[in-house]
């Protein structure tokens, strides 16, 4: 049995998706593969502006490795507390391209996150779908850079390939 993906913590809001109707009005929390400047602006077809991205705490959860593949899942830990990137102005079509990537295996809730100012705003992140079970290990950027990016790209581009650009 693996450990729950996500009972613990109640969203504010959930859908399968992101809303579109969220850009400009709610940031979007990163944790995973998308905290890569490099896959950001890869995935998003577009570059980062840093004055977007801002650094954020998730409390509540823990972020280990999925069983296998080379992605995160958040599993509910009461005392756990998960960093990440907070995207402050997303766009429409930046909000359907992060929907077409995270789709398929994770589901789109809006939660409260921490910044470094105090603030706590609600924030649109990915959750694991049930199917993809978890590991207790936990998950790292740093690894993950060495062992799965330079093959990311190419992968990345199957999953990205039907994206529609106008929304």
């Amino acid at each position: 049995m693996h450990p729950a993906l996500a009972t613990g913590r109640r969203p504010l809001d959930a859908a399968e998706l992101i809303p579109l109707a969220a850009a400009g009005r709610q940031p979007l929390f990163f944790y995973g593969t998308l905290t890569d400047l490099d896959v950001l602006a890869y995935v998003l077809e577009r570059p980062i502006d840093l004055d977007d991205l801002v650094p954020a705490t998730l409390v509540g959860y823990r972020r280990v490795q999925a069983v296998g593949v080379g992605y995160p899942v958040l599993v509910v830990d009461p005392a756990g507390a998960v960093e990440g990137r907070l995207l402050r102005r997303a766009t429409r079509r930046d909000i359907a391209r992060v929907n077409r990537f995270e789709s398929g295996e994770y589901r789109a809730e809006l939660h409260a996150v921490s910044t470094d100012d105090g603030a706590t705003p609600p924030a649109w992140l990915y959750l694991g779908l049930d199917h993809l079970a978890a590991t207790a290990e936990p998950w790292l950027l740093a690894a993950w850079q060495a062992m799965h990016k330079p093959g990311f790209f190419a992968a990345c581009d199957g999953w990205m390939a039907d994206c529609p650009d106008d929304a």
